[in-house]
């Protein structure tokens, strides 16, 4: 029976992970942008009313985040054993700032990709529904840890299409991914804790200082 992998288990193994695989999508988002002549930051600007249209966008996911996690639906078990038994020991070490930083790499890194280049390119050549769906479906695609998570992300993506057009800013569904994540891995991490939860070590001020290897 093959092994399963073993997960980063200290706060610089995860921080580090999450730079790669999420910067990843940073740097990667150009080169596929010039292949499909889509550049990733097209439509990006700073603009505040669609910052706050962005924050707007995520109070209703909020609500929706806590019921999947709460509520013992057979279709969404796997998912809430992934987030008590992988992601929330994984990332309880992880500082507040670390948790930000990570929501906010995977909020750019991740829109870059999906809305700014793909469905950017699609937009150009199909209609708009199909753009969004394309690439909403490629996004649940890379979030296809269970059935449940695909068809979640799949939804969300095609959420965060239909505000990345409807505003023309890339800065919107940025902003929506950022905080939702933030405000989910915060609550995993720092808040939940159900009678099944696993033992976690406590997270103490030390968690703070980057590990130095012993003289």
């Amino acid at each position: 029976m093959d092994e399963e992998p073993e997960l980063p288990r200290s706060r610089m193994e995860v921080v580090i992970l999450a730079v790669l695989v999420e910067g990843g999508l940073v740097l990667g988002s150009y080169p596929l942008g010039w292949m499909l002549g889509s550049h990733p930051l097209e439509q990006f600007r700073y603009q505040a009313s669609d910052l706050g249209w962005g924050v707007l966008a995520t109070l209703p996911l909020i609500p929706l985040f806590l019921m999947l996690i709460h509520l013992r639906l057979g279709f969404l078990e796997p998912l809430r054993k992934i987030s008590l038994h992988t992601l929330r020991p994984m990332m309880s070490p992880c500082t507040m700032v670390d948790l930000i930083g990570i929501s906010l790499l995977a909020g750019v890194g991740e829109e870059m990709i999906f809305r700014g280049v793909i469905q950017g390119w699609l937009a150009k050549d199909t209609p708009i529904w199909s753009a969004i769906l394309a690439s909403s479906i490629s996004f649940g695609f890379m979030h296809s840890l269970t059935p449940a998570y695909f068809l979640l992300a799949t939804v969300m993506g095609v959420y965060l299409g239909w505000l990345y057009h409807w505003t023309g800013n890339l800065l919107a569904p940025m902003m929506v991914h950022f905080l939702y994540d933030a405000i989910a891995l915060i609550y995993i991490t720092r808040i939940w804790n159900p009678p099944d939860a696993p033992m976690l070590r406590e997270f103490t001020p030390e968690d703070e200082e980057v590990e130095t290897p012993e003289e």
